[in-house]
């Protein structure tokens, strides 16, 4: 990074350019390679000096070679290989034209939702993270900070939009004033890559036994089956196929799911790879709703069936210390209506999330 500074000659700036590119390609072997085995600060340190030194090779490159196709927008990205467990892909959008925060976080959206949605074809749920790096200066001082976002779960139904713009946008540039504000003296030189880090994630691990927030069970709107195996999936099934109006939440009320239910090849726990090939077998559509607690208790969808059958079935997933449970959802209205609306009219919901009012006529999309 010292020598860059003293290129002079495009002779001098292709030798350079050589040995940063050899140096990159030792830290990608650090990287990717199981021995010796980095510790997680130790791969997070090589990745960010990886991601550092593609941000200045950009930017010196600009200096000495003119730039072609492909970097219109001043950005490129750039996969790094790792062997975090878990780790699906790692990446960073490097950034060697834009100067402002907020226009750089925008275009670089673009980029990041391609490699998102590329990832989320082959995987149901995934968890993310954005990290925004950077060169700040104070006085003759200049050193690389960092604003990390937290891991965000994101489902196949999720709204990629609303998501970068109020955890990734938002954040990180309320980060980054309340950072120049709080540490007088530092501010924002040069703007060096967005790096996005993407994980496995499965968020159904199912038992039987889990009691539903009050919030819930004062609706009256959920079947809670409970039974002695990890099959609370196929029970709340039953509750849906064969209802009853005494001891609902007794799995003996229902017939037993084996004699019932084609369960060849699927295995309990139940986890939502599995579900399709559920629908297929049983011709049964599902939808999976979960409970997001922050200010007020909500209620959104973490899968939706691809295709409607003539049965269908809505269930609700609950956690309690990372441990998951299925219940039925036996009425949508007193479910969802309070968080859609102050007004106790009852509501229709349809299985892709449009809802219209009674009353008004009127349709909103959840």
């Amino acid at each position: 990074m010292e020598q860059s500074t003293r290129l002079n000659t495009h002779e001098e700036y292709m030798a350079w350019e050589q040995r940063c590119i050899e140096f990159i390609e030792s830290l990608d072997e650090r990287s990717r390679s199981k021995y010796p085995r980095l510790s997680i600060g130790g791969r997070q340190s090589v990745i960010a000096c990886i991601t550092r030194l593609e941000s200045l090779k950009q930017v010196v490159c600009g200096r000495f070679v003119q730039m072609g196709a492909g970097y219109s927008a001043g950005l490129r990205w750039r996969k790094i290989d790792t062997v975090f467990e878990s780790r699906i892909l790692t990446g960073a959008v490097i950034n060697f034209k834009h100067i402002e925060p907020y226009q750089f976080l925008e275009d670089a959206r673009k980029i990041v939702f391609e490699h998102v949605r590329s990832v989320m074809q082959k995987h149901d749920n995934v968890k993310i993270n954005i990290i925004f790096n950077g060169e700040f200066v104070t006085g003759n001082k200049r050193a690389n900070k960092c604003i990390a976002t937290k891991n965000y779960e994101l489902f196949q139904c999720s709204d990629l939009h609303e998501w970068y713009q109020s955890h990734v946008i938002e954040l990180i540039l309320a980060s980054l004033e309340e950072f120049q504000e709080r540490d007088s003296g530092w501010s924002l030189s040069r703007i060096l890559n967005l790096t996005v880090n993407i994980n496995k994630y499965n968020p159904l691990r199912a038992g039987c036994n889990i009691q539903l927030p009050s919030e819930i069970m004062m609706k009256k709107a959920v079947i809670n089956v409970r039974s002695n195996d990890n099959a609370c999936f196929a029970w709340s099934l039953m509750a849906s196929l064969y209802p009853t109006e005494k001891n609902t939440d007794r799995a003996s009320s229902y017939p037993h799911y084996s004699a019932v239910l084609n369960l060849k090849d699927i295995e309990f726990p139940m986890t939502l790879p599995q579900i399709k090939k559920f629908e297929i077998l049983n011709n049964i559509s599902i939808n999976v709703y979960s409970i997001e607690k922050k200010k007020e208790l909500s209620i959104l969808p973490i899968r939706l069936t691809e295709r409607k059958m003539d049965k269908h079935v809505n269930l609700l997933y609950v956690q309690d210390d990372n441990v998951g449970h299925f219940t039925l959802i036996k009425n949508m209205s007193r479910l969802l209506s309070s968080q859609l609306s102050k007004k106790k009219n009852k509501k229709f919901f349809c299985d892709r999330y449009v809802y219209i009012s009674e009353i008004k006529k009127n349709i909103y999309i959840f």
